[in-house]
């Protein structure tokens, strides 16, 4: 008399954005040879060799084996069973199921318009839109007198995570074209922002003028002004 295999399901390990390890074992065939293993799985419960999607082969047997699901997609629940065939049919595993990993990006992040630009500072900051799969550790904006600064040259730091950011521009030359860029960087990398310019307002200095000579004079009021011969580079 022969009966099905009997056999358990190992746990899954090394599970990755696409892949992962699981594997089983045959604590008995039944009565009769195995003549094949391995494990099924899919997003559906209760795999079996005939449903499923993906499936291994892994010798024969009893015994352990151990089996690679490849081909996965991530952030997804996949249910998993051992299976072995003899010659009176196929038994299976208890049933295991697990995530795999989100698929990390670089982030997503937006540039804010320049504002309150003076001689040698100026406002800006972005919004890191998504963070990519994984903690943004570092975001701000990044700017140079060329196109495309990065954080290799002046950036600022503006906390972690996602969201709206603001970031203070400093240590600036008067009458100057700036390029800026917001970023934000995760496990992954770092990401960029569009780009946006601005000039820093020229050099101001105090305005010059002089005052005009009393005229009209009474008992209680007189007439007197000025005139104002330089702006200093303002108004």
């Amino acid at each position: 008399y022969m009966d099905l295999p009997i056999l358990t399901t190992k746990e899954i390990e090394d599970i990755t954005e696409t892949s992962a390890t699981a594997g089983g074992e045959v604590v008995s065939g039944g009565g009769a040879p195995v003549i094949a293993r391995g494990i099924c799985w899919s997003t559906s419960q209760d795999p079996t060799i005939d449903d499923n999607d993906g499936m291994t082969t892994d010798g024969n047997g009893t015994g352990t084996f151990t089996s690679d699901l490849v081909n996965l997609t991530a952030n997804t629940t996949y249910y998993v069973r051992a299976y072995a065939n003899n010659s009176a049919g196929t038994g299976y595993g208890n049933e295991i199921s697990f995530t795999t990993l989100k698929d990390i990006v670089k982030p997503t992040v937006k540039t804010n318009e320049v504002s309150s630009v003076v001689q040698d500072a100026a406002i800006c900051g972005g919004v890191v839109i998504d963070d990519g799969g994984a903690e943004v550790t570092a975001r701000g904006v990044c700017w140079s007198t060329s196109q495309n600064p990065t954080i290799n040259g002046s950036h600022t730091d503006d906390g972690t995570g996602e969201g709206d950011f603001t970031s203070t521009i400093t240590g600036l030359t008067a009458g100057t074209t700036y390029y800026v860029r917001a970023y934000a960087t995760n496990e992954k990398g770092t990401s960029y922002g569009e780009e946006k310019s601005f000039m820093t307002s020229i050099y101001m200095d105090l305005p010059i003028l002089t005052t005009k000579e009393i005229e009209d004079i009474t008992e209680t009021t007189a007439v007197s002004g000025g005139n104002v011969t330089d702006d200093g580079g303002a108004t």
